[in-house]
């Protein structure tokens, strides 16, 4: 509802009063009494706009002095301050006037109807010192709404409403439709492309043969002629290297990471088991290569060879008994 401001009517009431005083014009009159001392704390409103438009909003500030002492409270209204709207609301830093503390506090407000409308302060209230609650005279703010017609009457940008749109599609369900066709398209595939791969894959050759990869590195030994430079200590490495290969190929020992004795004893157990004579035959050839290696030694030609005849030797008859207890293994896990 809205509230108008009164009009002026203040000229018959004078003349009515006026009359009815005529007859004790002669009558003393009364004796004047004290007018009420103005109130400590003062109220006071502004708006930001004199004239604002339908829906239009405006910044209303109400401000409270106080002389220093005196303790305030302002009432925080948050949905209608008058006949507005109130759309936000805030506080402003206090300052000083006139030796007075000033407290203000802005309201945003918008209104709907047209007219001029006063806008009433929130109410207001203060203690002195020792004293009860008392309540600050109200401020009056006068703001004036007009009609957008009214102040651009010859309008011609006024449209109507559109017609209500159709809301937007949600896609996500046909996403996530094809996203999983395409990951079932990614798997069948994939798939296809195992399954071709395991049909043309090839069977891989068995390894060669323990005993042909042994000789061949043998013979590349010997075509580098590595004693009749001098180089013993190099020749009898490489030879028990190729040694100690070709055993780890042939009988699974990790013959490269044991030491002579560790050596012999693991060749005496498991799939690796060598005859006696086999055993006696490759520790005289490693020992041989150790002191050649690490105690110094000497050897002569005949010494190389002789050592080079032992590991060939070594190569071909265990692997001429190991073809054997296959074939012997063979038969006897045969189906009868």
């Amino acid at each position: 509802m809205k509230r108008r401001v009164p009009a002026l009517c203040s000229i018959p009431l004078l003349a009515l009063l006026v009359a009815a005083g005529a007859p004790g014009a002669d009558a003393p009159s009364p004796a004047p009494t004290a007018s009420p001392a103005p109130a400590p704390v003062e109220v006071s409103g502004s708006v930001d706009k004199g004239e604002v438009t339908i829906g239009e909003r405006f910044r209303y500030t109400v401000r409270v002095a106080a002389p220093p002492g005196v303790e305030v409270l302002l009432a925080q209204p948050t949905a209608k301050l008058g006949d507005f709207d109130i759309v936000d609301f805030g506080d402003s830093a206090p300052g000083e006037r006139d030796g007075r503390t000033v407290v203000s506090r802005w309201f945003e407000l918008v209104g709907y109807a047209t007219g001029h409308f006063l806008i009433p302060s929130p109410p207001v209230r203060y203690r002195l010192p020792g004293e009860d609650l008392a309540e600050a005279p109200a401020a009056q703010t006068v703001v004036e709404i007009v009609s957008l017609l009214a102040r651009e009457p010859d309008a011609t940008d006024i449209r109507d409403i559109k017609p209500p749109e159709e809301p937007p599609r949600d896609w996500r369900l046909y996403y996530a439709l094809a996203a999983a066709l395409a990951a079932l398209a990614a798997i069948a595939f994939a798939a296809l492309r195992l399954r071709r791969r395991s049909r043309r894959r090839r069977i891989e050759p068995p390894p060669r043969p323990a005993h042909e990869i042994a000789h061949e590195e043998l013979e590349r030994l010997r075509a580098r002629g590595l004693p009749e430079q001098g180089a013993f200590k190099e020749y009898y490495s490489t030879l028990t290297g190729i040694v100690r290969s070709y055993l780890e190929r042939r009988f699974r020992v990790r013959a490269p990471e044991m030491t002579t004795e560790e050596f012999l004893i693991a060749t005496a157990r498991g799939g690796a088991a060598l005859t006696g004579g086999h055993r006696a035959l490759l520790g005289d050839f490693l020992g041989e290569s150790d002191l050649v290696k690490f105690a110094r030694h000497h050897p002569s030609l005949a010494d190389a060879e002789r050592a080079y005849g032992a590991a060939a030797r070594f190569v071909d008859e265990t692997a001429v008994v190991n073809e054997a207890g296959a074939a012997r293994a063979e038969e006897t896990h045969a189906p009868r």
